[in-house]
């Protein structure tokens, strides 16, 4: 055979394979299957295991996919596979990222030929970078901002790579139900995180009081940024109830994820994710195709879960009597909101810079001060201009969405955002680039062409 022959023969094998990918990536099989490899990596804590098939499996979508939309399950679920917080437990998985990188040179080069947008939000996300990086000017020393730069970078250049990646290869396909599928990858996710706190709580044997009083992490993870991820997926699930007649199904599966919620015994989080909830489950009754079906389901799911609580009524009861007695003490936050305060008041047009450190919290891993409020994040660290370039990125993501709000999938974005934007005016969700403010900035894009109910 010659090379030209050989050529055509790879092209057809190939062109039949993807053909036949595509329609796997896009259903419900693929995504469970990344989900439950992530959690058995996760479950036996064993990386070569977890993070091996995600990156096989990565790879996989990544020469077939001829759209980015298949690969949100494996870009926002490889945040679950941490079961530690020691870097020497992963490090040495490094060649996983040779084949990785390969693969996703390919996909950028085959899926790109086409005119290049930058969408809306990539100057409000520009100007949200740049007064980051000019954050304490007159104040900040030379080794501040360079311990605060890769904190910067992650939000300031990883965050509007992801919106620049998903706006030029979210394929312009009006048959797609985008929205749908989006939902579904964070349901498969939010049922992953609920199992993995579940039995987190099961294996430290501590009883509910000291889970709630002592443990500061679940499995390698903060339980704030864990009930984080829940508030997103389990809003995202009841918007599936709107899509299906079996609403049930996900509002059974929503509770599901709200237990999960519930046993982070993060106070702040399970107030605003209360509150997304109720939010979601109203815009699910509006907007249910049947709703006198529909509204018989909440019914009978409110009926199946008081059945549950009288089963379990007992360990119910102790759970919230726990729950109930940490209370909602928020004097370290009042300290901190008053230092930012008095921060701002001292340099109010450029702040001191995400390089700060005060003495009033420990710094994160990678040293950042957080004054676990955005607004007063902004103020102390940025200044009036921070404040101006924030109010610019809220406002053009808040014109995203109610341009037109009457659609499902914005309704049930406006939740999402109620809870995940509430809670973040009490702890830093809107300064963590991954999984939060990628995941965050990839709604506001879908919301950018998902402009209409589907039928």
């Amino acid at each position: 055979m010659t090379k030209n022959e050989v050529f055509t023969k790879i092209k057809s094998v190939y062109g039949r394979l993807e053909s036949f990918m595509k329609k796997i990536l896009y259903t419900d099989y693929y995504l469970i299957l990344v989900c439950a490899l992530v959690f058995l990596g996760w479950f036996y804590k064993n990386a070569p295991l977890g993070f091996g098939s995600a990156v096989v499996l990565f790879c996989i979508a990544l020469l077939f996919a001829d759209d980015i939309m298949p690969l949100t399950v494996n870009i926002f679920s490889a945040v679950l596979l941490i079961y530690s917080q020691d870097f020497s437990d992963y490090v040495y998985l490094w060649p996983l990222v040779i084949p990785l990188v390969g693969c996703f040179v390919f996909f950028l080069i085959k899926n790109g030929r086409h005119k290049f947008h930058f969408g809306k939000m990539f100057f409000p996300l520009m100007a949200v970078a740049y007064v980051m990086i000019i954050g304490g000017i007159g104040y900040a020393a030379k080794d501040d901002f360079i311990k605060s730069l890769p904190d910067i970078l992650m939000i300031g250049i990883s965050v509007p790579i992801v919106y620049i990646l998903y706006n030029h290869y979210l394929k312009r396909d009006g048959n797609r139900d985008i929205s749908t599928y989006f939902a579904k990858t964070m349901m498969y996710i939010g049922i992953v995180i609920a199992l993995e706190v579940i039995v987190s709580m099961v294996r430290s044997n501590l009883s509910i009081a000291e889970w709630a009083f002592h443990t500061k992490y679940i499995d390698g993870s903060n339980r704030n940024d864990v009930a984080t991820y829940l508030i997103i997926t389990a809003a995202m699930t009841i918007y599936l109830a709107t899509r299906y007649r079996q609403s049930w199904i996900f509002l059974a599966i929503s509770l599901f994820q709200y237990f999960g919620l519930l046993l982070t015994f993060s106070r702040g989080a399970i107030l605003f994710g209360a509150i997304s909830g109720l939010l979601a489950l109203v815009f699910s009754i509006i907007k249910a195709p049947n709703k006198k079906l529909h509204l018989l389901f909440v019914a009978l799911t409110a009926v199946g879960v008081l059945i549950i609580y009288l089963i379990l009524r007992k360990d119910v009861n102790a759970m919230i009597d726990t729950l109930l007695g940490r209370g909602m003490d928020s004097s370290e936050r009042i300290k901190l909101y008053e230092e930012a305060w008095a921060l701002f008041k001292e340099h109010p047009i450029f702040g001191v810079g995400k390089g700060y450190v005060g003495a009033n919290i420990e710094p994160n891993a990678m040293g950042v001060y957080w004054f676990h409020s955005t607004i007063m994040q902004v103020l102390a660290c940025m200044g009036v201009v921070g404040l101006v370039a924030y109010i610019y990125y809220y406002w053009v993501r808040l014109k995203i969405l109610f341009a037109h709000i009457n659609n499902s999938f914005n309704l049930f974005i406006l939740a999402v955002w109620v809870g995940f934007e509430g809670y973040s005016l009490i702890n830093p969700n809107t300064f963590m680039a991954y999984p939060f403010m990628m995941l965050i900035i990839v709604t506001t894009l879908l919301l950018e062409r998902v402009q209409k109910d589907f039928d």
